[in-house]
């Protein structure tokens, strides 16, 4: 009983060390999962690797090859956070490459909820490996909410972004938002930006406060997509967004607008993607399976008002990370961050749940997600 504990521990925390491998590469292997992988030899780390993005190779492979004696191999087990796929796709199957290796024992994270790859673990076990899989399950599904989102729903995973006062305005009359927040909330916005594939937000937006939405950290980052919801295509071409990678630049606008129009948005660099609309407004389910096409696989909505209604109504909201100053003020003429018509009973409000609150120098951060999502 007292060996079965210790061994319990061990597996826990080398899956650990796996998923710290993992989050090397958070937003960079789309449409791809992230995993990592750890190979245990008597008690000792001989092998390590993650996949670092997608037409790489898989963790499995790269922890196998980081084993430079693979006489060590023999009898060793495999730490993995997903069940390691059991298909022909851009790679050989990671099954095959531990069935050759000599690995012995494979512990899993999560079962692959692509019906394509799965049954990893089964395979191996037909073939004498031992397996076990759950441990850190939470954890890991966690770490892959954006591939899960992708293959279960079949759209991008939306997180909603918003930076308010304490009683949810996040701009006062005439528009202006600069600044609610202070810098260091301002620099972990950038930091988000740098997991997503994309950044959204809204014509209004873009009229209002003529921001870049770039990611503006020293290090060197991918930079976003960024996606405007202009429905009659009424973006000025002088505007700031242009003044930086056009050609990551997906405007959004109805399937009548003219030929004319789209031809002179598209001579900055930028690219047009046509939806269905209604009185006004993108459908955004339809804007969720182009996109997805185009491998963008998750996108924070950075607003304004009526877009954070909308995906609100639409229910196509996964997370949130909601940025309170320190203001107060009054709200009439004002902009609220969700701006749809109110429910009659609060039980029809959304409720969010696995809460992180943490402060950002004087600015409060509400990150969760709502009851309805995976």
């Amino acid at each position: 009983m007292v060996s079965c504990i210790f061994k319990n521990m061990d597996d826990e925390k080398y899956m650990r060390r796996a998923i710290q491998l993992a989050k090397k590469a958070m937003g960079k292997t789309c449409p791809n999962p992230v995993v990592g992988a750890v190979i245990v030899k008597d008690g000792e780390i001989i092998g390590e690797g993650y996949h670092r993005r997608a037409g790489f190779p898989h963790a499995e492979v790269e922890a196998i090859r980081s084993v430079k004696d693979k006489r060590k191999l023999l009898g060793s087990t495999m730490y993995v956070t997903l069940e390691p796929c059991n298909h022909y796709g851009r790679m050989p199957p990671c099954t095959l490459a531990i069935l050759n290796s000599g690995i012995k024992r494979v512990v899993v994270a999560m079962e692959d909820p692509n019906p394509q790859s799965s049954h990893g673990t089964a395979t191996l076990r037909e073939k004498g490996i031992e397996t076990k899989i759950g441990v850190l399950e939470r954890e890991a599904r966690e770490l892959n909410e954006v591939f899960i989102t992708n293959i279960n729903k079949k759209r991008p995973f939306y997180a909603l972004k918003a930076a308010m006062t304490l009683n949810g305005l996040i701009a006062v009359r005439g528009g202006n938002s600069q600044w609610i927040t202070g810098e260091e909330a301002r620099l972990y916005v950038h930091f988000l930006r740098s997991n997503f594939n994309a950044v959204l937000v809204g014509i209004n937006t873009v009229h209002m406060d003529d921001s870049l939405l770039t990611c503006r950290l020293k290090k060197r980052v991918r930079q976003p997509f960024r996606i405007v919801l202009d429905a009659f295509l009424k973006i000025s071409l002088s505007s700031r967004i242009f003044s930086a990678y056009p050609r990551k630049i997906l405007i959004v606008c109805g399937e009548e607008i003219s030929d004319e129009k789209q031809k002179k948005v598209r001579a900055t660099g930028a690219r047009i993607i046509k939806c269905k609309s209604k009185n006004g407004r993108i459908d955004l389910h339809d804007l969720s399976q182009k996109l997805l096409s185009l491998n963008i696989c998750s996108v924070l909505v950075e607003g304004g008002s009526l877009v954070h209604g909308s995906f609100i109504k639409e229910g196509l909201v996964d997370k949130c990370f909601l940025f309170y100053g320190p203001l107060l003020c009054g709200s009439h003429g004002g902009f609220n961050a969700v701006g749809c018509d109110a429910p009659s009973s609060l039980s029809q409000a959304l409720r969010l749940r696995d809460i992180k609150c943490r402060m950002l120098g004087e600015d409060i951060l509400v990150e969760g997600k709502p009851c309805s999502a995976g």
